[in-house]
């Protein structure tokens, strides 16, 4: 199977005329679409480097950067890491909420996804955060959302979701620590939507290699089906 390897940061210039930039894997006869949502902060690039070998060759792989560039200061030089909301913990608010995002997210599968491929969203912290809002408007070409320490907030998450959710967390995770991770799947478990969770020891707020094989597990029994 030919596979098409990344060399370069690519650009999509939407229909709402925002250039969203991505890093991409496509292979001639891709099976499913996965969809890589990186963390506060990050790139694209980020979550693509740490989980690319992990995933199916037949994968059709899109990991974009946010629509929000954050400026990051080096020593001899300026760059970006992005970020898909603005939340304002003190005031309890969203500045900034998913709602662009959302739109940029929907117009690229869209341009990408031309075959209708079926969609996995795997994002880690804030990508994962957002992964529901985003399937809620995808529809049902959504199959399956891999969170890495995050929260699937009770209120974002539809009332009856047509996707399966699955909650990855480091035992360490200090920053979204498993018990504010468990709380929420309490809550949607009394929705009566279940959500597999998978706590890994010796694992803090990141992708780890532990994290990576547990993906490669799970998405691996999705390509079974």
């Amino acid at each position: 199977m030919k596979i098409l390897q990344d060399s370069k940061e690519e650009i999509c210039l939407l229909n709402c005329q925002y250039p969203i930039k991505f890093y991409e894997r496509r292979p001639e006869r891709a099976k499913r679409l996965i969809l890589l949502l990186h963390g506060l902060n990050e790139r694209g690039l980020r979550i693509y480097r740490k989980l690319i070998k992990y995933l199916p060759e037949d994968a059709h792989v899109i990991a974009p950067n946010g629509p929000y560039p954050i400026a990051r200061a080096k020593p001899d030089r300026i760059d970006f890491g992005y970020s898909w909301y603005f939340y304002d913990r003190a005031q309890a608010n969203y500045p900034v909420d998913q709602s662009w995002a959302i739109q940029t997210l929907k117009e690229l599968i869209k341009s990408k996804n031309k075959d209708q491929l079926p969609v996995l969203i795997i994002g880690f912290s804030q990508g994962g955060y957002l992964a529901p809002s985003l399937a809620r408007e995808l529809g049902e070409k959504v199959e399956q959302i891999i969170g890495i320490g995050c929260e699937f907030r009770d209120h974002l998450v539809p009332l009856h979701p047509l996707f399966k959710l699955t909650s990855i967390h480091g035992a360490d995770d200090q920053t979204i620590t498993p018990s504010m991770a468990q709380e929420q799947i309490e809550i949607l478990n009394k929705r009566g939507i279940q959500v597999d969770f998978h706590l890994l020891p010796e694992t803090k707020h990141e992708i780890n290699s532990s994290v990576a094989m547990t993906i490669k597990s799970i998405v691996e029994s999705v390509w079974k089906k």
